[in-house]
């Protein structure tokens, strides 16, 4: 072959050599050629490129001359070669020719491209037009050689993967961080409120901040000294006992209770009346048996029997003044989930309260002994005079399994009626 027979090697000498150019220049002339494609290479350059420090003008010079080869001399028996002049390509990317030079030169270093320099300093590309013109195999070619790219397609795919998880992890651990931020914020409010020392705990997070860690660091560090803040308020015993005393309400029949929780268990082997509001106690879902049959099982709360007689028609007819003051209708419980944050700050109740007793009871429990509580508390402000307090002894009660929460929901519905 002609092309064979040039110094693939050959670098102007106007150009000043650095390691990194003879690196390249080396993979160019390598005789164990690397099967891949054009796309292949061109994927993984695109996804390591910050890692090689190709970015701005120079991703742009590369992407247009990885570009402009042609796929078939990324064969094995080819040079992926692409003919340029730096006029043109400072016309594509809108800038000097001296700073695509210097873009080049940059691509070299890294590993990217070759010098493929003729005598006279023109490139070009002859082909065999026998073999199909333009399509051709290269007979002569200067330009630019994507050989060393070629070459290191494996270890490009490597450095790109692990860019990729690295990011992931940081992204997480700023997430976390963030998170993290926010919850001992709260905590510090709550601190006051609960007259629990947090004085250590704040000085602990102002050196951490200022330490020189990586995310993930910071993260763990923040993770740990946020377990230790939740610590403090549980050996302050942060229960609120003595707050008010949970005497649910109970104007409704308990025979004519039982008549109705009766009719509501058969209402369930009824599938016409699967998805009425009316009839089912809470929303239906699936869970696998051991004999890998599925059986459908009321669902969600694993944590204990809290709501085995409460539908969200029920909470909807409970919950008079709290859709009147918020000004929402209870259709499902995604739309109380929605407005757990605005019930919160209605009962006074921080977010650190509402993120606990959700860990506790789960989130189904606790956010309707939050609409209850917040009921309750709006139809008669002097019955409770800490609805907070009435919050988390409902939740210590629902833990021991000795909250009777329908009871307190059938009292408000029928009372409103």
């Amino acid at each position: 072959m002609g092309f064979a027979m040039q110094n693939s090697g050959y670098v102007a000498t106007f150009r000043k050599l650095t390691p990194g150019i003879v690196a390249s220049q080396r993979l160019a002339m390598a005789n164990d050629i690397v099967e891949t494609t054009k796309s292949e290479v061109s994927l993984a350059l695109k996804k390591v490129a910050p890692v090689l420090g190709i970015d701005g003008t120079t991703y742009q010079v590369m992407d247009i001359l990885i570009g402009l080869t042609s796929s078939d001399d990324w064969r094995p028996d080819r040079k992926p070669l692409v003919a340029i002049s730096n006029e043109k390509l400072a016309e594509y990317v809108c800038r000097s020719k001296r700073t695509v030079s210097r873009c080049i030169k940059k691509l070299s270093e890294a590993g990217v491209l070759a010098y493929r320099d003729s005598p006279t300093g023109r490139r070009f590309i002859r082909r065999d037009a026998s073999e199909g013109g333009k399509y051709g195999e290269i007979q002569v070619g200067y330009g630019f050689d994507f050989s060393p790219a070629r070459q290191r397609v494996n270890e490009l795919k490597d450095l790109a993967k692990g860019f990729a998880e690295k990011l992931k992890v940081e992204k997480e651990a700023k997430r976390t961080i963030s998170r993290l931020r926010r919850h001992l914020e709260d905590l510090a409010v709550l601190a006051v409120q609960e007259e629990v020392c947090f004085e250590r705990v704040q000085d602990a997070r102002a050196k951490l901040e200022n330490c020189n860690l990586s995310m993930a660091e910071k993260a763990e560090a923040l993770e740990m000294l946020y377990q230790e803040a939740v610590a403090l308020f549980d050996k302050n015993e942060m229960s609120s006992e003595g707050d008010i005393s949970v005497t649910p309400y109970n104007h409704t029949n308990i025979h004519n209770l039982d008549s109705s929780n009766r009719k509501r268990r058969l209402a369930l082997a009824n599938h016409s009346n699967v998805h009425d509001p009316e009839q089912v106690g809470v929303e239906m879902a699936y869970d696998k048996t051991k004999n890998g049959k599925i059986s459908a099982t009321k669902a969600p709360c694993p944590e204990g029997l809290a709501l085995e007689n409460i539908s969200i028609g029920l909470m909807s007819k409970a919950l008079i003044q709290l859709k009147e003051a918020l000004g929402f209708e209870v259709r499902s419980w995604v739309d109380l989930f929605e407005l757990s944050g605005d019930i919160s700050l209605l009962i006074g109740l921080s977010k650190v309260g509402w993120m606990q007793a959700e860990n506790k009871v789960g989130r189904y429990t606790a956010v309707a002994v939050l609409a209850a509580t917040a009921e309750k508390a709006l139809r008669d402000p002097l019955a409770i005079s800490s609805p907070g307090g009435y919050f988390r002894a409902c939740i210590d009660r629902a833990i021991e399994g000795k909250l009777a929460l329908h009871r307190t929901l059938f009292g408000l519905a029928s009372k409103e009626s």
